[in-house]
This record gives structure tokens, C-alpha cells and sequence, in this order.
């Protein structure tokens, strides 16, 4: 198995597919039909193996925790804070190693974590 949609929901349909678009870099490869008969955009990116799956969601209610794995946590940060996007958290150490954190415009989470094992000797 691998995981391959994550559902990310949006009150602003079209200010979430510019964001992912034109900040992020996704590209539009479809659409879908899934939960309770909600039409949802399909977005990739040439840089993950997973898709999104915007979904319009007036009651706003839903949100979505992504993590996105980066082999340059300060790299990546400075090129989409260069893009336009206003990280809630600044790269930190974590334990799991080093990570900042964005939201987009609906609200859902996304973390930039550059995994660390901090215990090999």
C-alpha cells in the first residue's frame, strides 16, 4: 500500500487552486468525485507522490495536517517565503528533526520537516 490522495478542504475554491498553483507549484491533473458526492480538483506536483484533492467545503469545518518531507528544510523555506507564503512557525528543531510550518489560505496545515535521526553514534 501507499498513501496517494490527502483531501484538503476550502471555502475559496479558486484561492486555493492559485495558491497551489501559482505558490507551490502543483499542477491541475483532474478531477474526482469522492466523499458524499463532492467534486474534488486534483493537483500534483512533480515533486511528490501523493496527490491533493481540493475540495469546496462551506462549512469551513475540515482541515487538513500535511507533512511534506524536504532534504532542505531552509532551502525550501526561503524559496516559498520568496513565493509569497506566510509560515506560522519558523524552521525549528524538532525531534524529529527540522521543520517550519505554513498555512494555506483555507486554513489547512502544512509542515516542511527534514528528518534527522539524532540518535545514530
Amino acid at each position: 500500500m501507499k498513501l496517494k490522495y490527502i483531501p484538503v478542504y476550502t471555502a475559496d475554491f479558486e484561492g486555493q487552486i492559485d495558491f497551489y498553483t501559482q505558490k507551490l507549484g502543483f499542477k491541475i491533473t483532474g478531477t474526482m468525485t469522492f466523499y458524499e458526492g463532492r467534486e474534488s480538483t486534483v493537483i500534483q506536483s512533480d515533486k511528490l507522490n501523493v496527490a491533493l484533492l481540493v475540495t469546496n467545503n462551506d462549512s469551513n469545518s475540515d482541515k487538513s495536517n500535511i507533512i511534506i518531507n524536504t532534504a532542505d528544510c531552509l532551502n525550501d523555506y526561503h524559496v516559498l517565503r520568496t513565493a509569497g507564503v506566510f509560515f506560522c512557525k519558523s524552521p525549528a528543531y524538532l525531534p524529529a528533526g527540522l521543520a517550519a510550518e505554513f498555512l494555506d489560505p483555507a486554513g489547512n496545515k502544512f509542515m516542511l520537516l527534514e528528518e534527522r535521526n539524532y540518535n545514530e553514534q
